[in-house]
């Protein structure tokens, strides 16, 4: 079963997990090592949430997933060291709903190491949203990878939406890349959408789910796979509707 995180105490991660957070408050330490794990983090709190999760991985294929759909203010800090013969990739949904603030800070910490990242993120009317993605390739990491590729699409006025990706590199014989795309939904689109019988608040159910939700395959690698799908479609009708 999936794991309630539902007080502020430090979670040790050592295996593959469903992590589902209801506090106010989470430390999510990693300890990954030697195998290959899957982990997605869902935030189910309702309420302002600080999440600072942290650790190493070790001759390990390490997927987290991140699921943030809640309407409520987030901060978020991630810090990780990926070293020699690993591999972490990261899939990040973000809905930016009133005020959200992420930092990732990542680490190919030792040579032959990998870092793949992938942000989709929507701004809706009003919101405040800050993303730093900041990946850091050390010295002595040779044929270390480090890739970023960041998605953000704004609807009506955005107070702020800012997704900064940053690469520092401290040593010659490595791959590294980052990318930003951003934009609005085109009107067109939106037009045709009205003039097949949607109302506006449908158009944009459909369109966020696209952007947002993951495929069905997205879920089968996780613990409660298909209960985290059903919940992360509820977040984004309830925000349609509002």
């Amino acid at each position: 079963m999936a794991r309630i995180i539902s007080d502020d105490n430090k979670v040790m991660i050592k295996g593959s997990e469903t992590l589902i957070i209801t506090c106010d408050k989470a430390d999510i330490e990693y300890d990954l090592k030697d195998g290959d794990y899957s982990i997605l983090i869902f935030n189910d709190s309702n309420k302002d949430l600080y999440v600072y999760d942290h650790g190493s991985i070790n001759n390990a294929d390490v997927r987290i997933n991140y699921l943030q759909l809640d309407d409520n203010k987030l901060n978020q800090v991630s810090k990780i060291d990926v070293n020699e013969n690993s591999t972490l990739t990261i899939n990040a949904i973000y809905l930016g709903v009133k005020e959200k603030n992420i930092k990732f800070d990542l680490y190919n910490a030792k040579r032959n190491s990998t870092i793949d990242i992938h942000n989709n993120v929507v701004c809706l009317d009003g919101s405040s949203f800050n993303l730093d993605c900041i990946g850091t390739i050390n010295k002595g990491s040779k044929n270390a990878r480090c890739h970023q590729a960041n998605r953000c699409l704004t609807l009506g006025s955005p107070k702020k939406a800012n997704v900064k990706p940053v690469l520092n590199i401290d040593e010659n014989d490595v791959e590294a890349s980052h990318s930003l795309s951003s934009g609005t939904i085109d009107e067109e689109i939106l037009f045709y959408m009205n003039s097949r019988g949607l109302s506006a608040s449908d158009a944009l159910n459909l369109i966020l789910r696209s952007y947002l939700m993951p495929d069905d395959n997205y879920y089968e690698n996780f613990i409660d796979g298909k209960d985290i799908q059903s919940r992360a479609i509820k977040k984004v009708d309830e925000v349609c509707s509002m």
